[in-house]
């Protein structure tokens, strides 16, 4: 009986260890034990963290060795969007711009507006009583240039007799016609040019011209007049200027208020109008 229960107890004793290290489920063969801890899936748009850890155990069955190898891998993820405010009001600048613009002197004096633009004077009246009765209204000279700027200038008072003045430095082809269709006032042109100048008057019915005169350093002739009289100043150095084509003066020899004045000295007017420029075929008087 003590035989049988110490035999029992050297048996214990010479496999205690194996059972030990086979507790992990460990084979007979000897191959090592794996085991893998993996953590919770993460939720989609939610930062995320994943651990991994691997432990092996290696148990021998002729020893009691133990190895541990233990790894773990954390990964953070974190996916969000940041949206930054654009102010899209937006200023004008005034780098560039498309415009023009227009400056009009408006001046007024008794019973009488007048303006001007640039070098052009136009008086506006209150009318005239021609002699058949009816009111006459402003007049209007305008001139076909060909080389210069037309300049003019408008008496804004009424007149009973008219003074008008048409001045050039040359003509074109050495010939100006001249329309007049000013009517039922009585009206006197002086036609003025340095270089020779042939005149040619279209007369409206109705027009009452009364006088014509030449002025200028050469020569002049004239057709049309009707029954107007005609004096003759040019190319004979008495004439009243040289030339006188801009308003309010000229330089370089001619002499717009030189002619103007030896104008109203030889009829007793005053000037109703002038207009003139460097050369021209023509002008109007409305």
């Amino acid at each position: 009986m003590t035989r049988a229960v110490c035999l029992s107890a050297l048996l214990l004793a010479a496999c205690g260890d194996d059972t030990i290290a086979t507790t992990e489920a460990v084979p007979s063969t000897g191959e090592p034990g794996t085991s893998t801890t993996t953590g919770p899936t993460p939720t989609t748009g939610e930062p995320t963290t994943s651990t991994t850890g691997t432990t092996t155990s290696t148990g021998s069955d002729s020893d009691a060795s133990s190895t541990s190898t233990s790894t773990s891998t954390s990964t953070t993820s974190s996916t969000g969007t940041t949206t930054q405010g654009v102010d899209s009001s937006s200023s004008p600048g005034d780098d560039s711009s498309a415009g023009s613009s227009t400056s009009t002197t408006t001046g007024t004096t008794t019973d009488d507006t007048s303006s001007t633009t640039a070098d052009e004077t136009t008086g506006t009246t209150t009318g005239t009583t021609g002699d058949t009765g009816e009111v006459v209204g402003p007049p209007v000279p305008a001139g076909l240039c060909t080389m210069g700027q037309l300049t003019s200038f408008v008496e804004p008072l009424a007149q009973a007799e008219e003074l008008h003045v048409l001045g050039v430095y040359q003509a074109t082809a050495g010939a100006i016609s001249v329309d007049v269709t000013r009517v039922d006032v009585p009206l006197t042109l002086v036609l003025s040019s340095y270089e020779p100048v042939a005149f040619t008057l279209n007369l409206a019915p109705g027009v009452l011209l009364e006088h014509v005169i030449l002025n200028g350093y050469n020569a002049h002739s004239v057709q049309g007049q009707g029954a107007a009289t005609v004096t003759d100043v040019s190319g004979q150095f008495n004439f009243f200027a040289a030339c006188g084509y801009f308003w309010p003066e000229n330089d370089g020899g001619c002499d717009t208020p030189g002619l103007v004045a030896g104008a109203e000295a030889a009829t007793g007017l005053s000037l109703t109008t002038f207009a003139g420029c460097y050369e021209a075929s023509g002008f109007s008087l409305d």
